[in-house]
C-alpha cells in the first residue's frame, strides 16, 4: 500500500497535474489532500499533524511535491520525497531569518528523514545538491500521456499567425514575449490570468490576443491543436510540461536557451535568450518564415516524447517503490 499526501488543491493545480499521470496507474493506493495553505506556523502544524494522524506505519507514504515540511509527520516510517523543483529558496526576497527557515523546514529536515528522495529532473537534482550532501537523490521525469498523431502539419491555415504561451507567472516572462511580438502579424492565446500591468504591456504593443483561464486538461489539448507553435521561453522551470505537449500534439515549441529546457527537449525546439527580447523576437520570426524548420522540430518532437513515454516512467517508480 502507498499512500499519497499532496498538497491542498487551492495552492496551485500543477504539481498535481503532473504527478497524478503516475499515481493514477497505482493499485494498492490511498490519498490524502492537507487542509491547510500557506506557509503561516498555524498552517504547517494542521498539515504536519493531518499527515501525522493518516500515516501508513507498514506501508510507503509519498510527499507529492511542495509540502516538504510534512515529512515531520512521518518520522519513522517508510517514505518518499518528491522535489519539483527549489524556487523556494533561489529565488526567495525574504529576510535571512525566513531564508534559514525555510531552507531548515523544507530542506535540511525533510532531506534528512525521507528514505528515498526524487527530483523531476537533473537540474532540479543539480539544484537541490546546493543544499545537501545525500549521494542517493533519484531522477524520475514526469511523463507525457498524450497519444502521439504522427502527423506533420507545418503550413499555416490562417495569416495570423497562432501562437499560444501557457502560464502567467512571473517565471513564464510573458511581458519579454509579449514586447517581442510588437509589429509582427501574430495572435497570441495566453492560457492564464492577467494582471494590470501585463495588460498595459499587450496594450501599449497593440497585440492581438485571447486570454484564457481556469482551463480543464482537454480544454489545454485543444489549445494546442489550435496554435500553430508555442512560445515557452521561462526564465527557470522544475521541468516544462508544454515541452512535451508540444511534441505530442505535433507543434513546434520555442524554447528558453537554459539547461532544463536542453534536458526536456532534446534537439526537439527552438532556442532563444529569454532575457533578450531582441532573440525571441528572432525566434518568432525564423518558425515564422522556415517551414522546413518547423516540419524538423515537429518530427523530432515525436521522437523526444518516447523518453517520457508512461511504460519507462512507470517502471522507474515501480523499481523505487520497491527497494522500500
Amino acid at each position: 500500500m502507498i499512500t499519497f499526501f499532496h498538497r491542498n488543491k487551492k495552492a496551485g493545480y500543477s504539481i498535481d497535474r503532473v504527478t497524478q499521470l503516475f499515481v493514477t496507474r497505482i493499485r494498492d493506493k490511498e490519498e490524502f489532500y492537507v487542509p491547510a495553505v500557506g506557509t503561516s506556523l498555524k498552517s504547517l502544524l494542521r498539515n504536519i499533524f493531518f499527515v501525522y494522524k493518516h500515516r501508513n506505519k507498514h506501508g510507503i507514504n509519498h510527499i507529492t511535491g511542495d509540502i516538504h515540511y510534512c515529512m515531520l509527520g512521518l518520522i519513522g516510517c517508510k517514505s518518499v520525497l518528491l522535489i519539483h523543483d527549489t524556487v523556494l529558496l533561489d529565488f526567495n526576497k525574504g529576510s535571512k531569518f525566513k531564508k534559514i527557515l525555510l531552507k531548515l523546514l523544507w530542506f535540511d529536515l525533510p532531506l534528512a528523514i525521507a528514505d528515498r528522495i526524487v527530483c523531476i529532473s537533473e537540474e532540479t537534482k543539480k539544484n537541490l545538491l546546493k543544499y545537501s550532501k545525500r549521494s542517493d537523490i533519484e531522477v524520475i521525469h514526469n511523463m507525457v500521456n498524450l497519444p502521439c498523431n504522427n502527423i506533420v502539419v507545418s503550413s499555416f491555415s490562417d495569416k495570423n499567425i497562432k501562437i499560444l504561451i501557457i502560464g502567467t507567472s512571473p517565471n513564464k516572462n510573458v511581458y519579454r514575449c509579449i514586447e517581442a511580438m510588437n509589429k509582427l502579424n501574430v495572435i497570441v492565446t495566453i492560457v492564464g490570468p492577467l494582471d494590470k500591468d501585463l495588460l498595459s504591456i499587450i496594450q501599449k504593443y497593440r497585440i492581438s490576443y485571447i486570454n484564457k483561464v481556469n482551463l480543464t486538461d482537454s480544454e489545454i489539448i485543444e489549445e494546442y491543436r489550435h496554435c500553430d507553435f508555442v512560445l515557452f521561453c521561462s526564465l527557470f522551470e522544475g521541468f516544462g510540461m508544454p515541452i512535451l505537449e508540444a511534441n505530442a500534439i505535433g507543434r513546434p515549441i520555442l524554447c528558453s536557451d537554459i539547461p532544463i529546457m536542453h534536458e526536456v527537449a532534446g534537439d526537439a525546439a527552438l532556442f532563444v535568450d529569454p532575457t533578450d527580447v531582441d532573440s525571441i523576437k528572432a525566434g518568432i520570426r525564423e518558425l515564422i518564415s522556415n517551414e522546413f524548420l518547423r516540419k524538423k522540430l515537429i518530427l523530432k518532437g515525436y521522437d523526444n516524447i518516447k523518453r517520457f513515454s508512461s511504460h519507462i516512467i512507470m517502471n522507474k517508480w515501480r523499481k523505487l517503490y520497491d527497494s522500500l
